[in-house]
């Protein structure tokens, strides 16, 4: 199958999608051209028509109007006067310039009395069965015939103009008429003669289908396409009015307009190719197809450089990675600097590829270190892998069997070391499986009981030259998919099999005071420790089981520890166990908050790690109650920001507020004020009844203080006997005023102090934003000046800081 580089896949899609739009905006605008176009095209061909029907009846109208006059003109008494008619019709030259093929003058019987110009073998013949005669004698109004074979012949198409010449008593009295040659010059062919754009011309016809003028004059007077044969002729005898695509008899498509004369009911027609009348839009599609064969090309090559440079540093960057760790080079970071997500994702390789150097490094370590432990480890041991290779040979194994590893590593042939002849050792049997020769190959065998899927075999072997008991223990080495990679097997000399047993008995004691350690160890722990299969409990210990609020351990069996997290910290709490689980290392400790049995929350701190229960993977939670440390955090802060007397903010938390009051003061130009008291007569009532006396003053003191401010306003205590208060977002700047004069009336009730009445005033020192000085110490320093003013002015009154003095020139702002 073949592959195409993210180059030209990236490119082709760009490159079908510009294609695409481009060719599909073009052809829906050629499109809409041609629409348009066809119909501009067919609107103007119609106006030309109807501009020259109306001519052509104004024409008609001027040769019928000019016709009647004649009439009228023609005396009573000249009417049956054959001589003096033919006389008056030679000499009527208007009439020769309009009917080019004579006037002639019918008695009321039809006979042909006169007809000029020249003279006529007809005249004396009767023409009373004549339609146009008929017509005019019956109506006594002038007409106009269909087109007719004149009496020269055939190849000869006329038309008569008839208009009545009336007696003195009304009656028609003879008929004046005037013929045109359909195949002669006159103004009815002549608008055959006349264009319509390239290529076009007119032609005339009645509903007769029968040819009144036409560019081709063999055609006049022939009848035209038969019923059926042409919709759109046969739409126009019907009475439409307009234009439309119709092939011509010759097999030429055209388009076609048909305007119906007003004074004969004729209709005029227009004709002109579509090879001619569209050749604009021929134009266009050319034109359309030549900037699409010439621009896509261009864009084609404009989107593969714009996709190579957008995709060189991604190649850039696949060549480095494909070189990276090549010939056990060391990873160096890639430099490509981009702004992009190429750019992060450089970053995240980088700082992967670090992380799995440091992992390759630590566990070349771990390798180097489990090869170096199993080297200097006592116990002897070797390694075969899943061929039967021998890998790892230690020292203590060469100072038992006395077999150096030299000759044993890389071989096939661990059997050397204790037999004479070639056969299984107890690793050999791991890696095959072969458990049914076992009872063959040791007279004394068992599974292990430590280790799964290991085995465990005894007996009396020769080894340097003596005899001694071994005790064999080999178990296979799994990957974590538990494919079987190699086995170990360990050797003992149980030789004084008494030590060893009482050796074993010790270990075995140790073991289980161990576990007995562990064990009250958990049960007396005051952290929460809990065993999750599955993510379900099986075991919880009883600070556990207090933390979430059960009586014992079974109600929490099988139920999942997610229950028992507040919605707020359980996507934190998943998070927890799937590093646990995917890592196979601890999550990082945090802080979370327990729903217990009652549905009560405790803030705790959380750790989740991977543990092994009863062979099963587990997860061990760890939670400690941090309620206490959390409310002592709190507590410290409270310290930190408010007097531990009054409850009120202190200095700290006072100058942050001022700064944050006055930086707002200074954005929205609105007025503060800092108010700064003491209080008077203080000192007394500390002499008299004592400090707790003192301490239930500045109390009450702290109290009436914020009874006379507003909620957004700010009382804090400075120390002693001194307070402050801060007035923001002030309407005008007298509102100080109504709030001092509130303190001072507040203070001039007395305070009750050990069951007797105790006076207290106070002095305040008001400075005004804007008025005074707009940095903060300033005002600090203003207002407490204020107060000092205060003091000296009798106490228990208020004083406002004096703005400072403007000097000639200085504008104060």
């Amino acid at each position: 199958m073949s592959r195409f580089s993210l180059k030209i896949k990236l490119a082709a899609v760009v490159f079908i999608l510009v294609g695409t739009v481009s060719t599909g905006v073009a052809g829906l605008g050629l499109l809409f051209f041609i629409q348009e176009f066809k119909a501009s095209t067919a609107s103007r061909q119609f106006s030309v028509v109807s501009a020259m029907a109306g001519e052509l009846d104004d024409r008609i109208t001027a040769a019928q109007r000019e016709l009647t006059a004649v009439a009228l003109s023609i005396p009573p008494s000249m009417a049956g006067d054959a001589a003096k008619l033919q006389h008056f019709l030679d000499s009527r030259l208007d009439l020769h310039q309009v009917f080019s093929d004579g006037t002639a003058f019918f008695s009321p019987a039809g006979t042909l009395l006169a007809y000029a110009p020249g003279e006529t073998p007809l005249i004396g013949k009767k023409f009373a069965t004549r339609e146009y005669f008929v017509r005019t004698l019956a109506s006594g109004r002038p007409q106009i015939s269909t087109p007719f074979t004149s009496a020269r012949g055939e190849g000869h198409q006329v038309v008569m103009f008839t208009a009545p010449v009336m007696g003195a008593d009304g009656s028609v009295i003879g008929v004046l008429g005037g013929k045109v040659e359909l195949r002669e010059e006159n103004f009815l062919s002549r608008v055959a003669r006349m264009h319509v754009g390239d290529g076009g011309n007119f032609f005339l016809f009645n509903d007769n289908r029968q040819m009144i003028a036409h560019p081709d004059r063999d055609k006049v007077g022939i009848p035209m396409a038969h019923r059926g044969e042409r919709e759109l002729l046969d739409r126009a005898i019907a009475g439409y009015e307009g234009s439309g695509e119709m092939v011509s008899p010759s097999g030429v498509d055209g388009i076609y307009s048909f305007k119906r004369l007003k004074t004969t009911g004729w209709i005029l027609a227009a004709e002109r190719p579509l090879a001619t009348a569209y050749e604009p839009i021929a134009r266009a599609e050319r034109l359309v197809l030549y900037s699409l064969c010439g621009l896509l090309p261009l864009a084609l090559i404009t989107v593969w450089l714009f996709v190579g440079r957008l995709t060189a540093p991604l190649l850039m960057f696949a060549g480095r990675v494909r070189e990276s760790g090549r010939d056990g080079t060391p990873f160096t970071p890639i430099p490509l600097q981009s702004g992009d997500e190429i750019g992060e994702l450089v970053q995240a390789f980088n700082a992967m590829m670090q992380e799995l150097t440091s992992q390759r490094r630590l566990l070349e370590r771990e390798k180097s270190f489990a090869e170096e432990l199993l080297q200097h480890s006592a116990v002897p041991c070797f390694v075969i892998d899943a061929r039967h290779r021998v890998i790892i040979w230690n020292r203590a194994m060469e100072e038992l069997t006395g077999v150096e590893a030299s000759r044993q590593v890389g071989g096939a042939e661990p059997w050397r070391a204790f037999y004479e002849e070639p056969r299984r050792v107890l690793a050999d049997v791991v890696v095959d499986g072969a458990l049914h020769e076992m009872a063959d190959l040791y007279p004394c065998y068992a599974d292990s009981a430590l280790i799964p899927e290991g085995l465990r075999a005894e007996g009396w072997y020769r080894l340097k030259g003596k005899q001694r008991y071994l005790c064999f223990d080999a178990a296979p080495i799994r990957d974590t998919e538990g494919n079987l990679l190699a086995a170990i097997q360990t050797l003992q000399d149980v030789t004084t099999r008494a030590n060893t047993e009482e050796q074993l008995r010790n270990m075995v004691e140790a073991i289980g005071e161990s576990e007995e350690r562990f064990r009250r160890l958990v049960e007396l722990s005051l952290d929460g420790i809990a065993i999750l299969v599955d993510r379900c409990f099986v075991f919880v210990n009883p600070a556990g089981c207090e933390m979430l609020g059960c009586g014992v351990p079974d109600e929490l069996m099988g139920r999942e520890m997610r229950e028992f997290i507040q919605r707020e910290s359980e996507e934190v709490f998943l998070e927890q166990m799937s590093y646990a689980e995917s890592t196979d290392t601890t999550a990082p400790w945090v802080e979370e908050r327990l729903l217990r049995s009652d549905r009560t929350a405790i803030e705790v701190e959380l750790g989740v790690g991977p543990f092994v229960y009863r062979g099963q993977k587990a997860l061990q939670v760890i939670f400690r109650d941090i309620t206490e440390r959390k409310l002592a955090k709190a507590r410290l802060e409270t310290l930190a920001h408010y007097d531990s007397l009054t409850s009120l903010p202190n200095r700290v938390l006072f100058f942050d507020r001022l700064n944050h009051v006055v930086s707002e003061a200074k954005r929205y130009h609105h007025p503060m004020a800092l108010m700064y008291l003491d209080l008077d007569c203080f000192k007394e009532v500390n002499d008299r009844f004592g400090h707790a006396a003192g301490d239930v003053v500045l109390l009450e003191a702290g109290r009436r203080l914020k009874d006379c401010v507003r909620a957004c306003d700010m009382v804090a205590r400075m120390g002693g006997d001194e307070f402050t208060i801060i007035l923001s977002k002030m309407a005008e700047p007298q509102d100080a005023t109504v709030v001092a004069e509130r303190i001072i009336a507040a203070f001039s009730l007395p305070f009750q102090v050990e069951g007797e009445e105790a006076s207290v005033g106070v002095s305040i020192g008001i400075c005004i934003y804007p008025v005074n000085d707009t940095d903060m110490d300033g005002m600090v320093r203003c207002a407490d000046g204020a107060m000092y003013r205060a003091k000296q002015d009798g106490k228990n009154v208020y004083r406002y800081c004096e703005p400072p003095q403007r000097r000639e020139g200085e504008v104060i702002p």
